[in-house]
C-alpha cells in the first residue's frame, strides 16, 4: 500500500557517541561534561578490528589504565579508569572509548574516560556507539534530536511500539503506564482523556512546556483528538476520500517508530484496508526523503493506467521529477549520487569505483585521490579530524551536492515536485497552543488535506552525506 511503501531501510538510529563533536555535551545531574573525542581499539585496518583474544584485550586496558600507552587520544598522557557501559565476553573483541571533560571553572577541568566493548571495530562506526548507552544519568544536551528525546513526551517514549491501536481508551492506557513516574502524568493523561471525549485539552503548570507538548507530545494527542471529533474540515474530507468515509474512531492506528519514515507521525488504516498518514506538527517541520517524491509518482501512474484523464494529464508534466525520484529510489544512497550525476554528465563512470575503494580502504589523506576527485573535494574545507572521517564519504558527499544542486537549477524539477507531493496521502495536522496562567492550553487544530505544500522545492545533497558516514538516501526541502 501506498504508505507501507514511504518506509526506509537506510536512514538508521542518529549518529551515536563515535559521530559527536567539541560542540557537544552531557549533563550528569549538576555536572556537565563536554565532548573531547571518541576512539575505536583496534582500528578497523589491524586485524580485521579485533585483538587477538580476549587476554590480549584485557591486557592493553590494563596498559592503558596504568599509562602506559600514552597516545590512544590527540590530548597525549590521557588515561585512567574507565568507567563500563557493557560486559565483556569472549566474542566482543574490541572495544570503544570515550573522553570527556567537566566544564567547571577549573581549566584543566576533570576529566572520565567512558568505554564499551564491541565484537569489533568498522570503517564506519557511526550508531554503533548509541546515544544512551551511557553511565546512568548521562543525558546528551546540546543537540536539537537529543532535546527530543530527553523530553520523553514523543511516541518512541510512550507509544514504544507499533502497535494497532482501536480506541482512545487503549492509546491512553499505554501512555499512562509509560509515564509511571513523570511528575507530570496526570495532567498530561488528563489532556489526552479531554482530546478524546471532543475538548480542546488544557495542562496545569505546564506552561513551561507549551513546546514540548506541541511538538512532540502532539504527535500523540492529535489523533487522539481527531478520534475523539475535535478536528474536523479538511479532516472529513480526508476520511471520505481516502478512509472510504469512515469515522476515524471507526479506524485503527499506528505509530511508525522508526526515525525514517517520512513525512508521517502515524498512520491510520481504514476498515477497507487503505492507509492514511498523518503528519503532526508544531513548526514547520523537517526535510523528508525524496522517497515521498517516488511513491507519489507511481501513485499517479497507476491512477492513470485506471483511466484517470486528470493523472494522465498530470503525468505527462511531472517527467523530469518522476525520473529524477525513479532513479533515488532504484539505487542505494551510497550509488544514488553517483547515478545521477553520470546521466548528467557531471562526473565519469570510474569516480563511483574510487570512492568505494577510499570507504573500503578507510582513507583519510585527501591527497592520495585521482585530479577528478581532488577537483571535486576542492571547494569544501573538510575537516579531517572529525570523528570518522573518510575520504570516500567524503567524496560521496561532494557528488551529492553536484548532482542537487545541477538539478535544483532547472525550475521544473521544483515546479513538478511540489505537484507530486500535493498528490501524497497524508492530512497534515498543526495544533495551535497558548497560556491562560499557567495553564498550557491547545487554542486549536487545523486539518490540511490535500496536502499544501508551497514554495519552492530543493534536492537536498547534504541532508543525508556527510564525510563520515552516509545517514540515507537524498531528502528535499522548501526554501
Amino acid at each position: 500500500m501506498f504508505l507501507k511503501e514511504l518506509l526506509e531501510s537506510n536512514i538508521k538510529e542518529a549518529k551515536g557517541i563515535f559521530g559527536r563533536t567539541d560542540t557537544d555535551f552531557w549533563t550528569d545531574g549538576d555536572k556537565q561534561w563536554a565532548f573531547r573525542q571518541a576512539v575505536a581499539i583496534p582500528p578497523a585496518q589491524e586485524n580485521n578490528g579485533q585483538f587477538e583474544s580476549p587476554e590480549a584485550r584485557d591486557q592493553w586496558i590494563a596498559d592503558f589504565e596504568a599509562g602506559k600507552i600514552p597516545k590512544v587520544f590527540a590530548q597525549e598522557g590521557t588515561f585512567g579508569p574507565i568507567e563500563w557501559t557493557n560486559e565483556p565476553n569472549n566474542g566482543r573483541l574490541a572495544i570503544g572509548l570515550l573522553f570527556v571533560q567537566s566544564t567547571d571553572d577549573n581549566p584543566a577541568g576533570e576529566t572520565k574516560i567512558i568505554g564499551r566493548y564491541f565484537q569489533k571495530t568498522a570503517v564506519d562506526l557511526m550508531g554503533k556507539w548509541k546515544n544512551d548507552q551511557l553511565p546512568d544519568g548521562f543525558k546528551l544536551a546540546s543537540s536539537k534530536g537529543a532535546a527530543k528525546l530527553d523530553s520523553g513526551l514523543d511516541p518512541q517514549h510512550l507509544i514504544a511500539n507499533e502497535n494497532q491501536y482501536n480506541s482512545t481508551t487503549s492509546i491512553i492506557n499505554t501512555v499512562s503506564k509509560n509515564l509511571e513516574g513523570n511528575p507530570d502524568q496526570k495532567v498530561l493523561v488528563d489532556g489526552l482523556k479531554m482530546a478524546a471525549t471532543g475538548q480542546l485539552p488544557t495542562f496545569p503548570g505546564m506552561v513551561e512546556s507549551i513546546p514540548v507538548i506541541r511538538d512532540y507530545f502532539s504527535e500523540i494527542m492529535g489523533p487522539v483528538a481527531m478520534m475523539g471529533g475535535l478536528v474536523k474540515g479538511d479532516a472529513d474530507q480526508a476520511r471520505q476520500e481516502l478512509g472510504g468515509g469512515a469515522e476515524w474512531k471507526d479506524m485503527k492506528i499506528f505509530w511508525p517508530l522508526a526515525a525514517n519514515y517520512p513525512l508521517v507521525d502515524s498512520v491510520f488504516i481504514a476498515p477497507d484496508g487503505n492507509e492514511i498518514g498523518l503528519s503532526s506538527k508544531g513548526g514547520k517541520g523537517a526535510a523528508a526523503s525524496a522517497k515521498n517524491l517516488y511513491d507519489a509518482y507511481e501513485k499517479v501512474k497507476k491512477q492513470a493506467q485506471g483511466g484517470s484523464n486528470s493523472a494522465t494529464e498530470l503525468l505527462s508534466n511531472v517527467e523530469i521529477a518522476g525520473e529524477i525520484a525513479t532513479i533515488i529510489q532504484n539505487n542505494n544512497a551510497k550509488d544514488g549520487p553517483f547515478v545521477l550525476s553520470e546521466k548528467q554528465n557531471l562526473i565519469s563512470p570510474k569516480l563511483k569505483t574510487e570512492a568505494e575503494n577510499l570507504i573500503d580502504s578507510g582513507a583519510t589523506d585527501l591527497k592520495q585521490v585521482s585530479p577528478e576527485a581532488a577537483k571535486l573535494l576542492a571547494p569544501y574545507a573538510w575537516k579531517t579530524d572529525t570523528p570518522g572521517f573518510n575520504v570516500g564519504f567524503a567524496l560521496t558527499s561532494a557528488v551529492a551536492k553536484l548532482a542537487a544542486q545541477s538539478i535544483n537549477q532547472d525550475p521544473r524539477f521544483s515546479e513538478q515536485a511540489r505537484l507530486l507531493l500535493n498528490q501524497a496521502s497524508i492530512v497534515q495536522l498543526y495544533t495551535k497552543m497558548g497560556r491562560q496562567g499557567d495553564t498550557a492550553r491547545v487554542n486549536s487544530y487545523q486539518a490540511i488535506y490535500p496536502p499544501n505544500f508551497k514554495g519552492r522545492v530543493v534536492l537536498d545533497g547534504g541532508k543525508n552525506y556527510y564525510s563520515s558516514r552516509i545517514g540515507g538516501k537524498f531528502a528535499f526541502k522548501f526554501v
